[in-house]
């Protein structure tokens, strides 16, 4: 078993990570799938396509369950919504704060975030690889993130 195991864990983790992009999930997921695979079938271990078709499952029940809970959310009754003053006001802090980012991680942030590009065709346009669009996505983020504590920190004031 300890075998077999070893075998699938990292394809198995590697693929979950892939489809919900977290760790904790991913972990989550995996944790959950040799569960699964263990308690219907003890003594024979099935293959790895058998341990994917569990997480995708697993995934995809997450995934409806999430829906779920963000539809009952959004029925719910919300806050103000800010007023349209607020709304270019954040929107003019945001376009602050990145021209504070380094050209490759505001790149980054204008063709993954707000153009909608892919992970791929990012990679293309930037002449990178797809996994250095991924890290760089997240370090862009993170200083972002940074700046808009510190922002927040001083008063709002730039």
């Amino acid at each position: 078993m300890e075998t077999w195991y070893r075998e699938t864990v990292t394809k198995l983790y590697r693929f979950i990570y892939s489809q919900v992009q977290n760790r904790e999930e991913t972990e989550d997921i995996t944790q959950e799938t040799y569960l699964r695979c263990l308690r219907q079938h003890p003594e024979n271990l099935p293959p790895y396509a058998y341990l994917k078709q569990i997480a995708r499952n697993l995934i995809t029940d997450r995934f409806r369950t999430t829906r779920r809970a963000q539809s009952h959310l959004d029925q719910a009754p919300s806050q103000e919504s800010p007023s349209p003053e607020e709304d270019w006001l954040n929107q003019a802090l945001i376009q602050e704060l990145m021209a504070q980012l380094p050209p490759d991680y505001r790149q980054t942030i204008e063709l993954r975030i707000i153009q909608g590009y892919s992970r791929k065709e990012t990679a293309a346009l930037l002449g990178r690889s797809e996994d250095a669009i991924r890290g760089l996505q997240y370090r862009a983020l993170q200083a972002l993130r940074d700046l808009m504590r510190n922002n927040e920190q001083k008063g709002g004031a730039s």
